[in-house]
């Protein structure tokens, strides 16, 4: 079975948070505790949502993070690439096609698969979390 890495895990779970406390700038620490996630690797995943313009950081004894003002308008999709993990299924659907490619029954299948699963990570919106 296709598994979600910890650090799209973890980052749902923090969007989903940042988003019922909308009023509020929430630290490191309290979302750590809170969500039960280590503090380290949550500050890399702020860092990284950051940068993409998921989060903004509020700087000072009182900052923390709070969610972009356009956050609602974008998808799961844009959280996943935003993380670097946008990966192909299989190898041979990227840049590394294999010998067997051109006679190879389930490459169409996989293509199948991905397309769909991409599709529907672009339908749902971070505001549904």
């Amino acid at each position: 079975m296709i598994t979600i890495p910890k650090k799209v895990e973890y980052s749902v779970v923090f969007i989903a948070y940042l988003s019922k406390n909308r009023q509020d700038v929430i630290s490191l620490t309290e979302a750590a505790e809170k969500l039960n996630l280590p503090y380290r690797f949550l500050g890399q995943l702020a860092g990284k949502l950051k940068l993409a313009g998921l989060i903004t950081s509020k700087e000072g004894k009182t900052g923390g993070y709070i969610l972009s003002n356009d956050w609602e308008n974008k998808s799961l999709y844009d959280l996943i690439e935003a993380l670097g993990e946008n990966k192909h299924l299989v190898k041979c659907l990227g840049s590394n096609v294999c010998a067997r490619a051109e006679k190879c029954q389930m490459r169409g299948v996989w293509g199948r698969i991905e397309s769909g699963f991409t599709t529907e990570l672009k339908k749902i919106k971070l505001k549904e979390l």
